[in-house]
Formats: C-alpha cells, sequence, structure tokens
C-alpha cells in the first residue's frame, strides 16, 4: 500500500467544504429577494475566506503554499491536461499543474464575483455595502458583470466535478477522501515540517483565519452599515 502523509490542513479542507456550501447558497439564493441580505452577507464572508486563502498561500504549511504550486504556465498545464486524457497520474502529493492553475482560477472567480456583488445596486431593494463609494458607472458595470461572474464560476465548477470524477473513477486517485482526511500518497515526498496536522498549524490558521474574516465583515459588513 502506498504511504501517505499529512497534505491539506484543516483550514485547506474546511475552506474547501464552506466554499462548496457557499456557493450552492449562493446560486440558489441570488434571485430571491427575501434572502438578500443573508446572499450579500455570505459573499463578503466567502470573499473574506479567499483573502485569507491567499495569506495561507504564504504562511500556511508545505503544501497549501502557493510555492508548493506548479508556477500557473500554459504549456506545463496543457502537458498535464494531457497526462489526465491519457491516465497517467502526476505524482505529486499536493496540487499538479492544472490542478494548482484551477485553484488560481476559482480564488479570482469567487473574488470577483463576491467584489462585483458588494459593488452592485438594483436601486430598489438592493445597495452592495460598495455602492455608495463608487461611481455610478462602474456599479452599472458591477451590476452588469456579477451574474456573468456568477454563471462562469459554475460552469468552472461544472468542468471541476467532471475532472474529480474521471481522477477517482478512470484514475483511481483518491482525491475527494484527501480532502475529506487530509492524507494523500506521499509519492517519497515529506509532509514538511510543521507539517499539515500539527497544533502548531492549527492554531495559526485560527487566529488568521478569525483575523481575515473579522476585518473583512467588520470593515465591509459594519463599518459600511451593510
Amino acid at each position: 500500500m502506498q504511504k501517505t502523509i499529512p497534505v491539506w490542513d484543516i483550514w485547506v479542507r474546511l475552506g474547501h467544504w464552506s466554499i462548496v456550501l457557499g456557493i450552492v447558497f449562493q446560486q440558489i439564493s441570488g434571485g430571491d429577494a427575501e434572502y438578500i441580505d443573508v446572499h450579500a452577507t455570505v459573499g463578503i464572508l466567502l470573499g473574506g475566506w479567499v483573502l485569507f486563502r491567499i495569506l495561507w498561500g504564504f504562511i500556511g504549511p508545505k503544501y497549501a503554499r502557493f510555492s508548493s504550486f506548479p508556477p500557473p504556465n500554459p504549456i506545463r498545464a496543457k502537458e498535464s491536461l494531457k497526462r489526465v486524457l491519457t491516465r497517467q497520474p502526476e505524482k505529486v502529493p499536493g496540487h499538479s499543474a492544472i490542478g494548482g492553475l484551477a485553484v488560481y482560477l476559482f480564488l479570482m472567480l469567487i473574488f470577483l464575483t463576491a467584489l462585483t456583488g458588494m459593488s452592485s445596486s438594483d436601486d430598489i431593494l438592493f445597495d452592495g455595502p460598495l455602492a455608495p463609494l463608487i461611481p455610478a458607472a462602474m456599479v452599472s458595470l458591477a451590476g452588469t458583470i456579477h451574474p456573468i461572474l456568477s454563471d462562469l464560476l459554475l460552469a468552472i465548477i461544472g468542468v471541476h466535478l467532471i475532472a474529480i470524477t474521471w481522477h477517482v473513477t478512470v484514475m483511481k486517485e483518491p482525491l475527494i477522501r484527501g480532502m475529506l482526511t487530509g492524507r494523500k500518497p506521499a509519492f517519497e515526498q515529506e509532509p514538511g515540517d510543521p507539517h499539515a496536522f500539527s497544533s502548531v498549524i492549527f492554531l495559526k490558521g485560527l487566529i488568521y483565519s478569525l483575523l481575515t474574516l473579522g476585518l473583512t465583515y467588520g470593515i465591509i459588513g459594519i463599518y459600511l452599515r451593510w
């Protein structure tokens, strides 16, 4: 049996599944005026979590760091996709080249969707917390772009689900189990120091996630009187 090591810390896993639930809720609640306040609040928190994940990409454990991702290179991504289609797993504990590129894409889309939502206004029931601070033309543009980004994010998620199904059923890679347990095949790599399951990483993530989410909601949700 292939040796496994701690790869995904609790904050990477918690963020992953929280974003899944958050996006599902946003897609359901987006067109319902009754839930617009909750929709906006969840959008602020999703944006805050993206900021935390970016910070965690520099100060988190080994495989959470962007330095462990293959650089976002079109040629490497093409080669990585070719390996997927020909059922040749990339023997890395963390993200493959195309997997790392998907992380960057998801972070960018989620943040831009949240940002445009916070900058939108329908001039009747909803004014985003950032809308009073920017020119009317930008508010109008944000309102136009927000649903487009939301649909694009949904389409990318669909592609992601197809890719995960392929990896799990055809290539026999334990990606879902890895995102649940945090452990993945080592492929002769080390877990890093401190490793992803250490108490240091847990406490560090707890402090910085609370600070990031607290400041995001404090500034946008409370100071701007959302």
